[in-house]
This record gives C-alpha cells, sequence and structure tokens, in this order.
C-alpha cells in the first residue's frame, strides 16, 4: 500500500452534519407530507434534476427552490392530494441552511492531518446561495476553508460528485495521485468512482468508526484526545494591502474575516505573522481581523530617522491607519 499524502473530505453529511435525507424526512413528518415524497419528486426529474444542475452551477438556490417548489405542486397533483397549507420549499431550505453543523471531531481529523504535513481538502457538491440566508452559508465556508489548503464547490467548477472528472480536477489541484490520496464520503456511488480511480475510501456513517479507519489508513493518530494545535494562516490565505500613511510611508496589513474590525498589532522583533495562529481563530468567530506589520518591520516602510520610530509617532500613525481603514476598530 503507498503512503498516503493527502485526504478529501466530503462536504455534507461528513464536515457538515446532519445529512440531507435526514433534514427531508423530518420536514415531511413536521407537515404532514407522505414519507419521501420530496426525495422521489427529486428523483422523477432524472439525471438532469434541477438538484444536479444547481450542483453543476446551472440554477442559483432561489431558481432552483422556485422550480422545485413547482414539481412538488405537480407530483402532489398527480398524486392525487393536496400538499398541506404550511408546505413551502422556500421555508424547508431556510431552516436546512440553520440545521447545519460542522462535524468537529472530523474536522480536529482534517486540522490535525493537515498540521503532519497532509495535503488536505473539502470536495463538496453545493450550490450558489443568493438567498436571505447566503451570508451565513458564505460565513461558514469561509470558517472552514482556513483549515483545508483546498475547496471545492461544484457550483464553482461546472462538475459535481460523483462524476470522475470532479475528483480528477480536485487531485491536479492537490497535485497528488490517487493512489496517494485518501477520501472520505457518505454515499456509496460517490465512493465507488473515487475507489475506481485508485483511491482509498472511508464510508462514513458513524464519525468514530470512520476516524479509526482514518487513523490507520493515514498513520495519524486520530482517537488519542491530546490537545490540538491550534490552525494557522499562511500569507497566501489572507488578503494583503498597504495603507498610504503620510508621504514616503505605508504600511502593510492583511485582513481575513468579516464583522466587527479587529487590530492586531506585533512586537519587537516581529511582523503580522506572529498572529498567524489567531487570525483564523478570530476570523471563525466572526470578526474581520486586521494584522499590520508595525513601521520599520515585514513590508512597511522603514525611514532612516529614528524620530520616526518614537512611541508618540508610531501610535499617531496607528490612529491614522484606523481611521483610514474603517470608522471603528476594537483594539487587541
Amino acid at each position: 500500500m503507498s503512503v498516503k499524502t493527502a485526504v478529501v473530505f466530503g462536504g455534507g453529511a461528513v464536515l457538515l452534519t446532519p445529512r440531507m435525507p435526514v433534514l427531508l424526512q423530518k420536514y415531511e413528518e413536521a407537515v404532514g407530507l407522505r414519507r419521501e415524497f420530496l426525495q422521489n419528486t427529486i428523483l422523477r426529474g432524472g439525471p438532469d434534476n434541477i438538484f444536479v444542475r444547481a450542483e453543476k452551477g446551472q440554477l442559483t438556490l432561489t431558481q432552483m427552490v422556485s422550480q422545485f417548489e413547482a414539481e412538488c405542486q405537480k407530483s402532489a397533483t398527480n398524486e392525487g392530494f393536496s400538499l398541506p397549507a404550511q408546505f413551502s420549499i422556500q421555508k424547508l431550505f431556510k431552516q436546512l441552511s440553520t440545521a447545519l453543523k460542522v462535524n468537529q471531531p472530523l474536522l480536529n481529523a482534517a486540522m490535525k492531518l493537515r498540521n503532519h504535513g497532509f495535503a488536505t481538502c473539502m470536495l463538496t457538491n453545493n450550490w450558489v446561495d443568493d438567498s436571505a440566508q447566503r451570508e451565513q452559508t458564505a460565513q461558514m465556508l469561509s470558517s472552514l476553508s482556513g483549515h483545508f489548503d483546498l475547496i471545492v464547490e461544484s457550483c464553482r467548477v461546472g462538475m459535481r460528485k460523483p462524476e470522475p472528472s470532479i475528483y480528477s480536477y480536485t487531485l491536479d489541484k492537490l497535485q497528488t495521485k490517487p493512489q496517494d490520496a485518501i477520501y472520505l464520503d457518505d454515499i456509496g456511488a460517490n465512493l465507488k468512482v473515487a475507489r475506481n480511480m485508485g483511491m482509498a475510501t472511508i464510508w462514513v456513517r458513524d464519525t468514530s468508526k470512520a476516524l479509526k479507519e482514518l487513523q490507520t489508513l493515514s498513520g495519524v493518530e486520530l482517537l488519542n484526545p491530546e490537545e490540538m494545535l491550534p490552525s494557522f494562516c499562511c500569507p497566501d490565505d489572507v488578503s494583503h494591502g498597504f495603507v498610504s500613511i503620510k508621504p514616503g510611508v505605508k504600511t502593510h496589513y492583511v485582513e481575513k474575516g468579516n464583522g466587527p474590525p479587529v487590530l492586531l498589532c506585533h512586537g519587537f522583533p516581529e511582523c503580522w505573522y506572529s498572529w498567524r495562529y489567531q487570525i483564523p481563530a478570530l476570523a471563525d468567530a466572526g470578526f474581520r481581523v486586521l494584522a499590520l506589520d508595525i513601521k520599520g518591520y515585514g513590508e512597511s516602510t522603514a525611514p532612516p530617522d529614528i524620530e520616526e520610530y518614537s512611541q508618540e509617532q508610531i501610535c499617531k500613525e496607528l490612529v491614522t491607519f484606523m481611521d483610514k481603514m474603517v470608522n471603528m476598530l476594537f483594539w487587541v
């Protein structure tokens, strides 16, 4: 067996729970629909149904919701019954977006594998969310992206699982051969294609069992409750920019996340990278993180005159930086 160098995690029902069929079934029970009515309506659309088209980026979420609502109405008419008064596909997908939670044990495993030198990826079938809940979706993806070398979204690349092309695309991006990769998914059809390509596969139905298999295949201890190393960001994981403080003086900064701003200032003799462990954590917590290179360090301007580095001058220029970036910043 070849030495594994990359691990690809499925999105829904692997890193994000619960599984879609479970959520659909709960909604059917809540509104009094026939069991598997929604799933059967989707399947009647054939291999090019609205979910497939949405997952390939051909429909946005709001377009898919509208068309799915119409298909459900048609299915109910054909089956000779009326949909419940409270039935709403829009409400269903609103509930779906709020119900999804991160599978923390598997995310911890992904972080630990990355810390041990494995290339890691989340490969997910999803759609372009243009709904009122799109910010919540974006925040969840943003919080996950900092823990992986690569995120592949089907709607962005025009391919979806279990098409072999999306696996080839993912492996090419990871610069990994199939025999060197481990793939985790909850759907047998997705696993079958990956396995036929040469990847080692893990069927995720029980997180503990999946972790045990992943530990065996990777050779990395994943079940021991030892303290996890925090995730950190690399220079390529953040946005870089410059602010002109005054003629001849520019401050370099990096930025990650959305929300209330937090300014991170390093000490001697460091640079913004000193905050590499705190930046992802703060961004995941819902903050807009700004970490800068103090004047004279990193990529910020280093004037020759010693007077430029007095405490008073540096503090004045920090105020100028904040004034130019945002109206209000929380100081750290």
